[in-house]
């Protein structure tokens, strides 16, 4: 779905649009989202979702630091305390509250375990962020007075691209019975996942475009909570107070760095 409305929009807009510069970036992004889609999806295959979502969005801990080096945003001491605060909740999740052990876990983790597509997907998150906020600084740079157009444009050009790559690896992946076999039994929840998304990223692009990179990543992170509490409670996940536990840390974190 979201595929043809890249295609409609081109087709109506044209090529024209897109200011000077953003092809790399809309190409880079694209690239990075795609990966992205298969890493997270790998990720789920092997962990419960409320192991891997709070990991793959434990971006703010890692976009400030970043931002700073590559795009010149400040990073101050209320972002460090934030910074700690989520980390602390990243171990409390991982290693069941046995902190001491954290760190040779956490190594073990990167190395061989099954939690490494979590971290690779964590690695994509705060890449595409980054990458996503220099393309609609230039956006906004070129078209300052259409700034929901330029979110939405840039959305729909980085999503062509990401989600061609993740079809390509579908039919070279998987047969094609079985993948039209999926697509009848999950077309709904599809189109409502894509609704979702463009309503949510195309939104994000759009705040880009005039809120530092690292404020917007926190406060998207506020999801982890709803997701935690989902995998406990919906789908009677194991271990369901330490994660909740883990999720109120992250969002303590979470505040503290919009707030900064």
């Amino acid at each position: 779905m979201i595929m043809l409305l890249a295609l409609v929009l081109l087709a109506y807009n044209g090529l024209g649009e897109f200011p000077p510069g953003i092809g790399l970036w809309i190409g880079l992004s694209g690239l990075l989202h795609g990966l992205y889609i298969l890493s997270l999806s790998k990720a789920y295959s092997f962990q419960d979702i409320s192991y891997v979502y709070p990991i793959a969005r434990s971006a703010p801990v890692f976009v400030p630091l970043f931002s700073w080096l590559l795009l010149g945003e400040r990073l101050g001491w209320i972002s460090f305390a934030a910074i700690a605060l989520i980390l602390l909740a990243v171990y409390t999740l991982h290693f069941e509250g046995h902190l001491i052990r954290g760190f040779k876990s956490l190594w073990d983790a990167i190395l061989h375990k099954d939690l490494r597509w979590a971290f690779i997907t964590l690695g994509l998150v705060v890449a595409y962020s980054l990458v996503d906020k220099r393309g609609m600084d230039i956006y906004f740079l070129h078209q300052p007075e259409t700034r929901m157009a330029n979110g939405l444009a840039f959305f729909f050009a980085e999503s062509l691209i990401g989600f061609s790559l993740c079809n390509l690896y579908l039919f070279w992946k998987y047969p094609r019975r079985e993948i039209f076999s999926v697509w009848r039994g999950e077309w709904l929840r599809g189109m409502v996942a894509a609704v979702a998304t463009v309503g949510s990223y195309g939104l994000i692009c759009v705040v880009l475009q005039s809120e530092p990179v690292s404020q917007v990543v926190a406060v998207r992170q506020t999801s982890v909570l709803m997701v935690v509490i989902w995998g406990c409670f919906k789908l009677r996940e194991p271990f369901g107070r330490q994660r909740i536990l883990a999720a109120f840390l992250t969002v303590a974190g979470v505040g503290l760095m919009a707030w900064d």
